[in-house]
């Protein structure tokens, strides 16, 4: 995992280490610097017979794939998930995959707009949009989408200031291949807010799109950067129909009363949810965090992280101090016994 280098390995790493197991740690070569710290910090504090990390690209991942685990924990792509899971069947191997997908957002008639504005811009600009749980679309009710479009560039304005590219809070695209990939994204629709890039900065504003249409590459794609397409719905129905025709996403979020999310997140399919808020269901260790369908196999995050690292062992001991013979044939007393049940 590129986007968050150091807390998507560690985190699963305490979670092995607390269920007793050793473990092969593989960053991703797209982060080097942070690769190289954490190998560093790895050999120093643990016994590479314990604990060991590998650096490398493709032709590392297969090495370690031919090889037989006890588990594999992937943290990508639903494609390479799927890479990862072929490989682990040839060993029977138990995978716990965290994907991805496109999360939606949707904002009912009676939210709290300038919240959800200012919520929905937070969750999308953190790490500029580079977060698997990050409001991949919106879905506003068309009476309140033209009023909400104009709370989110203000949020934005809020947070970032008028000149984003100069603000220190704003992070870059992690390299010129996701950046010129999002750049595509911004030919399609119309750019309500936004829009600015520079290449050699790798840098893309947060960027609300309009007038997109479901066959658009970026309703496709996980975007995965901070461009943000702002759909509309008249019924409620028709934006979960729309939801549940495409993979389950890994996570949900709603705007809008308390009684009317539990109708709609009950119609819905998610690894995870949020009501009038993002993201946070992410930071409570008392939560399990994993996707479903193509977002995800298996939870981790807390005790569920030492549960998923664990062989959960059933054991029963028998005394010999009584030998009942009732189980054993020819199974005398068998017809007294179901007298006395």
């Amino acid at each position: 995992p590129w986007n968050y280098p150091f807390q998507l390995l560690m985190n699963p790493l305490v979670g092995s280490i607390s269920a007793g197991n050793c473990a092969i740690l593989k960053p991703s070569p797209y982060t080097a610097n942070t690769a190289r710290v954490m190998e560093e910090m790895i050999k120093e504090t643990f016994s590479p017979n314990y604990i060991g990390m590998v650096q490398g690209g493709r032709n590392t991942n297969e090495i370690l794939f031919s090889k037989q685990f006890d588990i594999i924990f992937f943290t990508g792509s639903p494609t390479l998930g799927r890479v990862v899971m072929k490989a682990a069947a040839e060993h029977l191997t138990p995978v716990v995959l965290e994907l991805g997908g496109k999360s939606p957002c949707i904002i009912d008639k009676d939210a709290n707009l300038k919240i959800a504005a200012k919520r929905i811009a937070w969750g999308k600009t953190i790490n500029a949009g580079q977060t698997c749980i990050a409001p991949d679309y919106v879905l506003a009710h068309g009476s309140i989408k033209e009023e909400l479009i104009r709370e989110i560039a203000n949020s934005i304005d809020e947070m970032f200031g008028k000149d984003i590219k100069s603000s220190k809070f704003y992070p870059r695209i992690v390299n010129h291949q996701a950046h010129d990939r999002l750049v595509g994204y911004l030919k399609e629709g119309t750019v309500k807010f936004g829009g600015e890039y520079d290449r050699l900065d790798r840098f893309i504003s947060p960027t609300i799109l309009d007038d997109v249409l479901p066959e658009d590459s970026v309703m496709k794609d996980e975007i995965f950067g901070p461009i943000l397409p702002v759909l509309s719905f008249d019924e409620i129905d028709d934006a979960l129909k729309f939801i549940n025709s495409r993979e389950k996403p890994l996570a949900f979020y709603y705007f809008g009363k308390l009684k009317k999310a539990k109708e709609v997140l009950y119609k819905s399919t998610s690894g995870g949810a949020c009501i009038n808020d993002t993201l946070v269901h992410i930071t409570n260790h008392h939560l399990p965090f994993g996707g479903v369908g193509n977002s995800g196999l298996g939870k981790y995050h807390g005790k569920t992280s030492f549960l998923a690292f664990s062989n959960l062992r059933s054991i029963v001991s028998t005394p010999t101090w009584i030998d009942l013979p009732l189980k054993y044939p020819p199974f005398k007393y068998f017809k007294l016994i179901r007298k006395i049940l």
